[in-house]
C-alpha cells in the first residue's frame, strides 16, 4: 500500500474527531439528560434521560472503536447515519433553525459531525466501492459557509467571546467568517479544496487553543464551554479528513 494511503493526516483526523465524540459521550453520561449546549441530540426529544444515556453509550463505544481503528468503515457509517438523523430531527423545528442562531448552530454542528463520519467511511471503503466522500464533503462545505455567514450576522455577540488580551475583536471575527465562507466554497467546488481544508484545520486549532481552552480553564465546571471545545476539536479532525478525501485515489488504512 502506498505511503500516502497511510498518511498521518488520516490517523490524526480520525483521532481528533473520535476524541470529540468521546467527550460528548462522557458529557451525556455525566449529566444524564439532554442539554442545550450538547448538539448531538435536540433537547425537545421525549424521554430525555433514556435518550441521554443511550447517546452516551453509543458515542463512547463508537469513539473508542474509532480510536482503536476497529472496523472504521462500519463504525463511521453507523455514526454518520445517526448524526444525519439527528440533523434531520433538528429540521423538525425548522423555524428555530431558520431564525434562531443557537438552534441553527446546533443543527450545523450535528451536520458537520455527520459529514465527517460519512467522509471517514468513504475513505475507509475507498473509491473502488459505491461510497463516495462527495456527499459528506458537500454537507461539510454547506455547514462551513453558513457558519461563516453567522459571524457577520452575530458579529457583536461573537466578538464578545474573544479573549480580552487579543486585540481587534471585530477584525478576527470578520476574518474567521471570510475564511469559513471561502474555504466552504473551495471544498464544494473542489477548487484548491485540500489547501482550504488545511486552512480550516489551522483556523479551528488556533481557536481551540487560544479561545476555547482559555475559556474552559477559567470555567472548568461550565458544561457549555466544554461542549464548545469538543465542537472545535471535532472540526479540527473533520477538516483533516476532508483534506485527505480531496486527493485519495485508493482505499486508506484508517
Amino acid at each position: 500500500m502506498p505511503m500516502s494511503m497511510t498518511s498521518p493526516l488520516t490517523a490524526t483526523g480520525r483521532t481528533l474527531f473520535a476524541l470529540a465524540i468521546l467527550g460528548f459521550g462522557i458529557q451525556y453520561a455525566i449529566y444524564g439528560q439532554l442539554r442545550e449546549g450538547l448538539p448531538m441530540c435536540p433537547v425537545w426529544i421525549p424521554g430525555e434521560q433514556i435518550i441521554a444515556y443511550a447517546m452516551a453509550a453509543i458515542l463512547i463505544v463508537t469513539s473508542l472503536a474509532l480510536l482503536a481503528a476497529f472496523r472504521v468503515d462500519i463504525i463511521s457509517f453507523a455514526l454518520g447515519m445517526l448524526l444525519l438523523a439527528v440533523s434531520i430531527l433538528y429540521l423538525g423545528h425548522l423555524q428555530q433553525v431558520l431564525h434562531d442562531g443557537r438552534g441553527r448552530t446546533h443543527f450545523l454542528e450535528a451536520l458537520s459531525f455527520a459529514s465527517a463520519s460519512l467522509v471517514l467511511h468513504a475513505l475507509a471503503r475507498g473509491p473502488g466501492s459505491k461510497f463516495s466522500p462527495i456527499p459528506g464533503r458537500i454537507l461539510f462545505a454547506f455547514a462551513m459557509i453558513v457558519f461563516g455567514a453567522q459571524h457577520f450576522m452575530y458579529l457583536k455577540f461573537i466578538s464578545a467571546l474573544v479573549p480580552a488580551w487579543i486585540p481587534q475583536h471585530y477584525f478576527w471575527v470578520i476574518f474567521t467568517g471570510i475564511v469559513l465562507i471561502v474555504a466552504g466554497g473551495a471544498i464544494a467546488t473542489t477548487v484548491a479544496d485540500k489547501s482550504a481544508s488545511l486552512c480550516l484545520f489551522a483556523l479551528f486549532l488556533g481557536w481551540l487553543v487560544l479561545l476555547h481552552a482559555t475559556r474552559i480553564l477559567h470555567a472548568l465546571h461550565n458544561a457549555d464551554e466544554w461542549s464548545s471545545g469538543f465542537v472545535a476539536l471535532g472540526l479540527c479532525g473533520a477538516s483533516l479528513l476532508v483534506a485527505v478525501a480531496s486527493d485519495s485515489p485508493k482505499p486508506l488504512r484508517v
